[in-house]
């Protein structure tokens, strides 16, 4: 199906002189012409644009929704882009961790390039972590089998998280953390992954900080969110002790803490105080907060 010009810009929000001006500088889109010389525009090019009209609003510049856009297109284009192959490869890796073989573990991912971060991290990695950690607590992985593939887990995630860097420059000002005496870094890395190809402008501060470090250190930087990633399961009452906590020694902004150690039954009565189970709800309490 195709659209004019002027269809286009319902569908999508975009003033007309707007997608001429993109077309212009970035060569962003080469719509046909109709024999009357009218632009003709496909789904995928309407699809194309949802995308970075969304990119923008979630604060991106246009160069950066563009190339964020492009990038996500490119990945999925990829012959190495399979999902059908994915639980096959997790197997291949586990196998391959669980045997201490380095070189057929880093073959496994030479074969994933080109798979989108997030898709990554949702159906290889973090499933693969679940599967180590069941068997760890069955006693069917060795502490040295766990320790050597969380590590091994652990360099694929940061190599992401550099190549992500921090996200846009004036994307939503975010800050991620694990709870206080908490060392399961991978989680909250995979949050600041995601938050940054969000569009959020997003500062990593590791494992373990306290308290009052954290409160110290929004003072001085005001995010407009604090991210801190529970794993090990908590009681509510140190929850919200410690959210209480970082209430009164943070003068503004939200607080989210979530993760599996995030109990079900926990509800905040503060409109600035989160408890998460799901980290994915973060992106509807983002949005909810921006209308």
């Amino acid at each position: 199906m195709s659209y004019r010009i002027k269809t286009v810009s319902e569908l999508t929000g975009i003033p007309k002189n707007t997608l001429v001006a993109w077309e212009r500088r970035y060569g962003l889109l080469s719509p046909d012409r109709a024999p009357n010389g009218y632009r003709v525009y496909s789904e995928d090019d309407v699809a194309k644009l949802v995308q970075i009209k969304s990119a923008i609003d979630d604060g991106l510049k246009i160069s950066e929704a563009i190339e964020r856009v492009e990038r996500r297109h490119q990945a999925e284009s990829s012959p190495f882009f399979e999902p059908s192959s994915f639980p096959a490869m997790r197997r291949e890796l586990l196998v391959a961790l669980l045997d201490f073989d380095r070189a057929r573990a880093d073959s496994v991912v030479r074969r994933l390039v080109g798979t989108p971060f997030p898709v990554l991290i949702d159906d290889i990695y973090f499933p693969l972590l679940r599967q180590i950690g069941d068997g760890w607590e069955k006693g069917a992985v060795t502490v040295a089998q766990e320790h050597h593939a969380s590590s091994f887990l652990r360099d694929q995630m940061v190599a992401m998280l550099l190549s992500v860097g921090s996200g846009p420059e004036h994307g939503t000002r975010v800050a991620c953390v694990t709870f206080p005496n908490e060392h399961h870094e991978i989680p909250v890395i995979g949050l600041t992954i995601r938050l940054a190809l969000a569009g959020c402008n997003v500062t990593y501060l590791g494992a373990n900080l306290p308290a009052e470090a954290l409160a110290s250190f929004a003072n001085r930087n005001h995010p407009e969110w604090l991210c801190v990633s529970v794993i090990e399961h908590r009681a509510p009452e140190v929850l919200r002790s410690y959210a209480r906590e970082l209430r009164e020694g943070v003068r503004s902004g939200q607080i989210a803490i979530g993760g599996h150690g995030v109990p079900r039954t926990l509800h905040s009565d503060d409109d600035d105080i989160h408890y998460l189970r799901d980290w994915h709800e973060l992106s509807l309490l983002r949005r909810a907060g921006a209308a």
